[in-house]
């Protein structure tokens, strides 16, 4: 079998894993569940759930580990030092015929998956190494902000990360708002009747009850599918959830643009093209500049607020940023890493096979 490459992008939500060829046709695809060691049942589970994924994905593709030239993985919770030994550690035990498995969190997965130009050279052009220099900022249910220099170091926000971002960061700061209306310390808010219809809770104490009690809960996804009520209630004219989307977009481009000074970039410098807008989907296609790419659900769903408000945040604070919206899922970013690791040539070719032959639109649904 001709050498295969895989690439595996794991979080609370699932863990998915993709195996193509040199020329980025996928051949397998596999998926799990929470890859998170910091938010799974515990560390091992974590572990289990990414085993799963890249089993199911090898065994789709009829290949064996040792068919594996290079692979990626990018998963959360890869935050300190000894998260990353965890891991080299535990593939190393569970999946022993992969050689040097790359392991880095999975913010990094979507650096690559702006396409061809989304993510740039190292400085000196022809014949250095393709690093995938860029930023990334990824909002689907949770966040993460990750950067790789023009030379190749590698920065991500990861805990510090002071803010809830993505969907279920967004109903959280909703229901915080709720309950301070109901108290009388904060304005009211449509938010209080879309919620409770939400969740089908009778009033803002027994909402609470629901999130709060011993015995009671929402999962991740469910909560998380309530950012549709805040984005809503913005749409409609609710100042308070106007606000939790402006500042949602204000952090995420603070985040984007101090993790671009870490890794090397200058950040204040104004790209040639005089801006870091442009035209076309969510106003996310700038020109030369620093390449941030736009991932995740919350970010790439058509007239998305949150983006305007991140786009709009950017031009001001961030003025050498060049947005643009994914073009791949972070997985396939992650495949990308894995074909760059191998000296494979990233042209648009390889990307356009990466989404013809991609898995089903829900294969990669939260």
């Amino acid at each position: 079998m001709e050498p295969l490459h895989l690439g595996v992008d794991a979080g609370n939500s699932k863990t998915v894993a993709l195996l193509c060829d040199e020329d980025g046709r996928v051949v397998g695809y596999g998926r799990s569940g929470n890859g998170d060691i910091y938010g799974a049942e515990s560390s091992s589970a974590a572990v289990d759930a990414v085993v799963a994924a890249v089993k199911e994905a090898l065994t789709a593709a009829g290949a064996r580990e040792a068919d594996v030239r290079a692979s990626a993985f990018r998963l959360a919770g890869v935050d300190w030092p000894e998260d990353h030994a965890y891991w080299m550690d535990a593939l190393a035990r569970r999946l022993p015929g992969l050689h040097a498995p790359s392991v880095l969190n999975d913010g990094f997965a979507a650096i690559r998956c702006g396409g061809p130009a989304g993510a740039g050279p190292a400085a000196g052009g022809a014949g250095r190494r393709d690093y995938g220099a860029g930023v990334a900022v990824i909002a689907g249910t949770g966040s993460a902000v990750a950067g790789r220099g023009p030379t190749g170091t590698e920065w991500s926000m990861s805990f510090w990360i002071q803010d809830a971002h993505g969907a279920s960061g967004l109903v959280g700061s909703a229901l915080r708002a709720v309950y301070r209306a109901e108290l009388d310390l904060g304005p009211a808010t449509t938010l209080t009747a879309r919620l409770l219809a939400f969740f089908g809770a009778t009033d803002v104490e027994a909402l609470l009850h629901s999130f709060t009690g011993r015995e009671t809960g929402h999962g991740w996804a469910r909560q998380a599918a309530a950012a549709r009520e805040v984005v809503a209630a913005a749409g409609d004219g609710d100042e308070v959830a106007a606000t939790l989307v402006r500042d949602q977009g204000r952090h995420l481009a603070d985040y984007a643009r101090v993790t671009a000074r870490r890794v090397g970039f200058a950040v204040d410098a104004v790209p040639v093209d005089g801006g870091s807008g442009g035209s076309g989907g969510n106003g996310a296609d700038g020109g030369a500049g620093v390449p941030v790419v736009l991932a995740g659900p919350v970010l790439c769903a058509p007239g998305s607020p949150v983006t305007a408000a991140l786009l709009d945040a950017l031009s001001r604070v961030f003025p050498a940023a060049r947005p643009r919206l994914a073009t791949v899922p972070p997985v396939s970013g992650a495949v990308l890493d894995a074909l760059a690791d191998a000296g494979v040539d990233l042209g648009p070719a390889v990307y356009e096979r990466l989404r013809a032959t991609a898995p089903p639109p829900a294969f990669l649904a939260t």
